[in-house]
């Protein structure tokens, strides 16, 4: 009888605040037949939604799923989440692929912007702005469409409430502690946070690297190929690091 084969490896995908899961779509057609990728809606679970309720949500369905531990992605406010998930519950991560991302909000400058437009003028106008500046190149309209809906539809409660915790929470002290290979992405044309704030996380991660994307603030979307061999080397760098082991 022949063994039947083993399962393809799973990718948790955390996508960042407004931004569908569907953003991951180009991602998961990149590794098809060899990582799994998993995105997850967090932004309309049900609360409270600050960072460290939605990572033990993560961490739960991680563990209903299986156990863990797994890859994760964090996007944007995804990677807070998936730098918050690691340091909370190390056990459910064996690797980190953070794309525009970092352990805190410091010279994020509009965010406090941002988060008094979504508090008196919730609509379109605002999320459309925030859709428009998280790629380098204009969307193809039905895309644009279909993003634009689903970020529509959150609860702006959610919005606020995550965007005020990841304001507020930060992770450069507890960074040094986390031992899992990760990786850092980061568009070179980001108009949200400038690649120097992905390097700046590269170096406080004990075993990181950093790479750049000729992209704007989402290179899961804009540069697939790119983060896809990304996360192929962190599947790499994780088993060497289990086979290591004692």
């Amino acid at each position: 009888m022949n063994p039947e084969p083993a399962a393809a490896p799973v990718l948790v995908a955390l996508p960042g605040t407004l931004c569908t899961p569907a953003v991951f779509e180009p991602l998961a057609a990149a590794l098809a037949g060899q990582v799994t990728v998993d995105p997850v809606s967090w932004l309309t679970e049900p609360g409270p939604w600050d960072i460290p309720a939605v990572a033990a949500r993560v961490a739960r369905r991680i563990e209903e799923r299986g156990g863990g531990p797994v890859l994760v992605a964090g996007h944007s406010t995804g990677g807070a989440i998936a730098l918050q998930l690691a340091v909370s519950h190390p056990g459910t991560v064996t690797g980190l692929l953070l794309v525009d991302t970092g352990a805190h909000m410091q010279g994020h400058g509009d965010v406090g912007a941002i988060l008094e437009r979504i508090r008196i003028s919730w609509g379109e106008e605002l999320v459309a702005a925030v859709l428009d500046r998280s790629f380098q190149r204009p969307l193809d309209p039905a895309v644009r469409a279909r993003y634009l809906r689903w970020a529509l539809a959150c609860d702006p409660r959610a919005v606020y409430d995550v965007l005020a915790s990841q304001r507020d929470l930060d992770l450069t002290g507890r960074l040094a502690g986390l031992h899992q290979p990760a990786i850092v992405v980061h568009g070179r044309h980001d108009r949200a946070r400038p690649p120097e704030q992905g390097r700046e996380l590269a170096v406080a991660l004990p075993d990181a690297e950093f790479r750049l994307a000729d992209a704007g603030h989402t290179p899961v979307y804009e540069t697939p190929e790119l983060v896809a061999g990304a996360v192929r080397d962190l599947l790499a760098r994780t088993r060497a690091a289990r086979a290591a082991r004692p």
